[in-house]
């Protein structure tokens, strides 16, 4: 079989695609709104049922799968001609950082550090360490193949070698995969979670690219990554169907499968592409891959819509992208999987869910400036025929040699050995010449996770921009926050989902709603006689979500009170959120009844610092004068507004927001059963 080249497989796949990317408003019709704007009516793309496993048979695997050596996705490091001709700013940048550290000591990973997670709770101080130790190898790499001298192989040596004499390749926080359970790393019991299988394809990676020339400095040094890759990933990827990363869970326990099913399945992958010597047990591997991501399609939002977050959709849609592309790149003759309606509109939901600069949607523990990931968006664009998208990723690319986030998944050209940065590295620039276009669209709709974005105007940030969502509270990485809205003023924050901070062992414990963002109280919701809303059920959402969309006017009415246990005493909540066009402004109506009288407060989290204004009204200053300020307008005679200080200490939180946060409460003026407040945000 010919070698097969990413480059050129890509290029035809877009060939294939219309440049046409797909409605940003799509919905099964609503209901009329109250407020009188318009139902939308958008027919959805079908989710394909076993897609990969019917495409790519272990038949078609059989005869049509590339063999190890003939598979060539990128130039290796003895192509010079090919890594010659990479930007001259680029080749620089990859060699600079190289150097930075020739001559330094590789960190050590001690037991103790790495008994952080179970005395003490901290997973950030041994996941620094050793993403750390995986960016500087992928550096060194990347370096020796661009300058092609040696000078970096004995580092290269170094860091493999370390690697390979790690215990185990993933991070303490996820040994609850292991029968021993937390604390350290039972060797007799490799388990595959996230960073052990990414670990695994940065290690296939360097075999791929400079392994003939760290033959010179050892024959053993392949060898060991042959067999650690072996005994760590592919052997219990292969004989073992227990993770639960893997399959579906139980019928009715609310449970699917999230990022963690294509991030490790595209490594689990790779590994088998460049590393599985046995050409019968590599078919099975694959198909066995191919079934496991099925599956995790299965449970994707039927809307096409990434139910964790858009700090999530590249560990996620962009995973199953990855998987997708490995498999046309090394199967010879299938169809083009990516040009499937579902799969781009998995893809252009990042696009849809960008607000403006660098902020997006966020929901759960995604973060609402995880970085828009600019190459990333273009090279999935490119492969999809979504030229919408294309010219989004173009439009936010990384400035030449920006930093890559060290071991972790990331897209960063510079700094990383992942299949999607090597493609960058080598698009680098056609994405600089292409057509850019920030990603504005007036509207989108996502029925299942019942998400819906609107902004005053297309194609610009001036004027409000709303965003609602009314999903159940036990999704992936989800908050109690089922009905919670956030509004942006000339692409500015106003009311927000404060996110998450650095995770820790309570993150994902049984005490993980004892966090205070995660709760609805600091959320854009209300609380009901101190009651807020829960979990451990998919039941506990906003329902009769009705979404409504025109020229004048967009927004949702929903109903709050089946997202609240029964001892909340809500017989009905409907809350009614637009965006009018017309007046330049947000307007909530909150119609209630309650089973008793109680205390009632309204929570608004807001990192801009409120001040009272006149009777009924709070006013937010922007501290960025290119944005308007804003007023919040409340019946005084049926509620009062305090002020809280939200002190925020962690780090990625205050990046984010730019410092503390502030809770503004509405609270009614005294216990009560039933009423209609209106507020207008202006």
């Amino acid at each position: 079989m010919a070698p097969i080249n990413r480059r050129e497989l890509i290029a035809g796949a877009v060939a294939l695609l219309s440049e046409s990317h797909l409605p940003s408003v799509f919905a099964a019709t609503q209901q009329k709104g109250m407020d009188g704007g318009k139902p939308a009516s958008v027919n959805l793309p079908q989710k394909p049922k076993d897609f990969l496993g019917s495409t790519f048979s272990q038949d078609v695997l059989s005869k049509s799968l590339a063999s190890v050596s003939s598979w060539h996705p990128y130039p290796k490091a003895d192509d010079r001609a090919a890594w010659q001709s990479l930007p001259k700013d680029v080749s620089e940048g990859i060699v600079k950082r190289a150097e930075a550290v020739l001559g330094t000591e590789w960190v050590s990973l001690s037991a103790t550090v790495f008994l952080d997670f179970k005395r003490n709770g901290n997973r950030s101080r041994y996941e620094a360490l050793n993403f750390g130790r995986r960016g500087r190898l992928s550096n060194l790499v990347l370096a020796e193949c661009v300058e092609g001298k040696g000078r970096f192989l004995d580092e290269i040596a170094n860091g493999v070698w370390l690697i390979c004499e790690e215990t185990f390749w993933g991070v303490p926080a996820h040994l609850g995969l292991q029968k021993a359970g937390s604390g350290l790393p039972d060797v007799a019991e490799p388990v595959v979670d996230l960073f052990a299988a990414q670990t695994s394809a940065t290690l296939s990676w360097t075999y791929y690219f400079v392994g003939a020339q760290l033959e010179q400095v050892s024959p053993l040094i392949t060898k060991r990554i042959q067999l650690e890759a072996k005994r760590r990933i592919l052997t219990p990827a292969f004989e073992r169907d227990d993770f639960w990363w893997m399959w579906k869970g139980d019928a009715g326990t609310g449970f699917r499968l999230n990022n963690w099913n294509p991030w490790i399945n595209s490594n689990v992958l790779l590994t088998n592409l460049l590393l599985e010597p046995d050409s019968q047990r590599r078919v099975k591997a694959i198909a066995k891959v191919c079934k496991s991501v099925d599956a995790f399609l299965d449970d994707y939002s039927n809307d096409a819509a990434c139910e964790e977050g858009p700090g999530y959709w590249g560990e996620s849609a962009a995973a199953y992208f990855d998987v997708c592309s490995l498999l046309m790149s090394s199967v010879a003759g299938t169809e083009n999987v990516l040009a499937n309606p579902f799969v781009r509109k998995m893809m252009h939901y990042i696009q849809d869910v960008h607000i403006a600069d660098h902020f997006s949607v966020n929901y759960g523990d995604a973060s609402a400036r995880a970085g828009t990931p600019g190459e990333l968006a273009y090279i999935i664009g490119s492969a999809t025929g979504d030229k919408a998208l294309q010219d989004f990723g173009a439009f936010y690319m990384p400035a030449p040699n920006a930093d890559a986030a060290g071991g972790r998944r990331g897209g960063g050209a510079q700094g990383s050995l992942t299949y999607r940065s090597l493609l960058s590295i080598f698009d680098m620039d056609k994405v600089r010449n292409a057509e850019k276009a920030d990603a504005l669209e007036r509207d989108s709709w996502y029925p299942a996770l019942c998400l819906m974005t609107a902004r005053a105007k297309a194609g610009t940030t001036d004027g409000f921009y709303l965003a609602v969502q009314a999903a159940h509270n036990q999704r992936s990485h989800g908050h109690n926050d089922s009905g919670s809205f956030i509004v942006f003023c000339d692409g500015s924050p106003v009311f927000i989902d404060a996110g998450t901070q650095q995770y820790t062992a309570q993150t994902f414990s049984a005490d993980r709603y004892k966090i205070w963002y995660m709760q609805s109280a600091y959320h854009n919701l209300p609380t009901v006689g101190g009651v807020m809303q829960t979990t451990g059920d998919p039941k506990y959402r906003a329902s009769d979500v009705k979404y409504f969309n025109d020229d004048g006017h967009a927004g949702m009415t929903m109903d709050l009170a089946t997202a609240y246990p029964a001892e909340a005493g809500i017989t009905h909540w409907t809350r009614t959120i637009s965006l009018d066009r017309k007046s330049g402004s947000i307007v909530l109506n909150e119609d209630f009844q309650l089973q008793r009288k109680v205390p009632v407060v309204l929570s608004f989290i807001t990192p801009r610092v409120p001040g009272l204004g006149a009777q009924g009204s709070v006013v937010l200053s922007a501290a960025d004068k290119s944005s308007h300020d804003v007023t919040l307008k409340y019946d005084a005679a049926v509620a009062t507004a305090t002020v809280e200080k939200i002190e925020v200490k962690d780090e990625g939180m205050r990046r984010t927001w730019g410092g503390d946060l502030y809770r503004i409460l509405l609270t009614s003026t005294a216990s009560i059963d039933g009423g209609k407040w209106t507020i207008e945000v202006v």
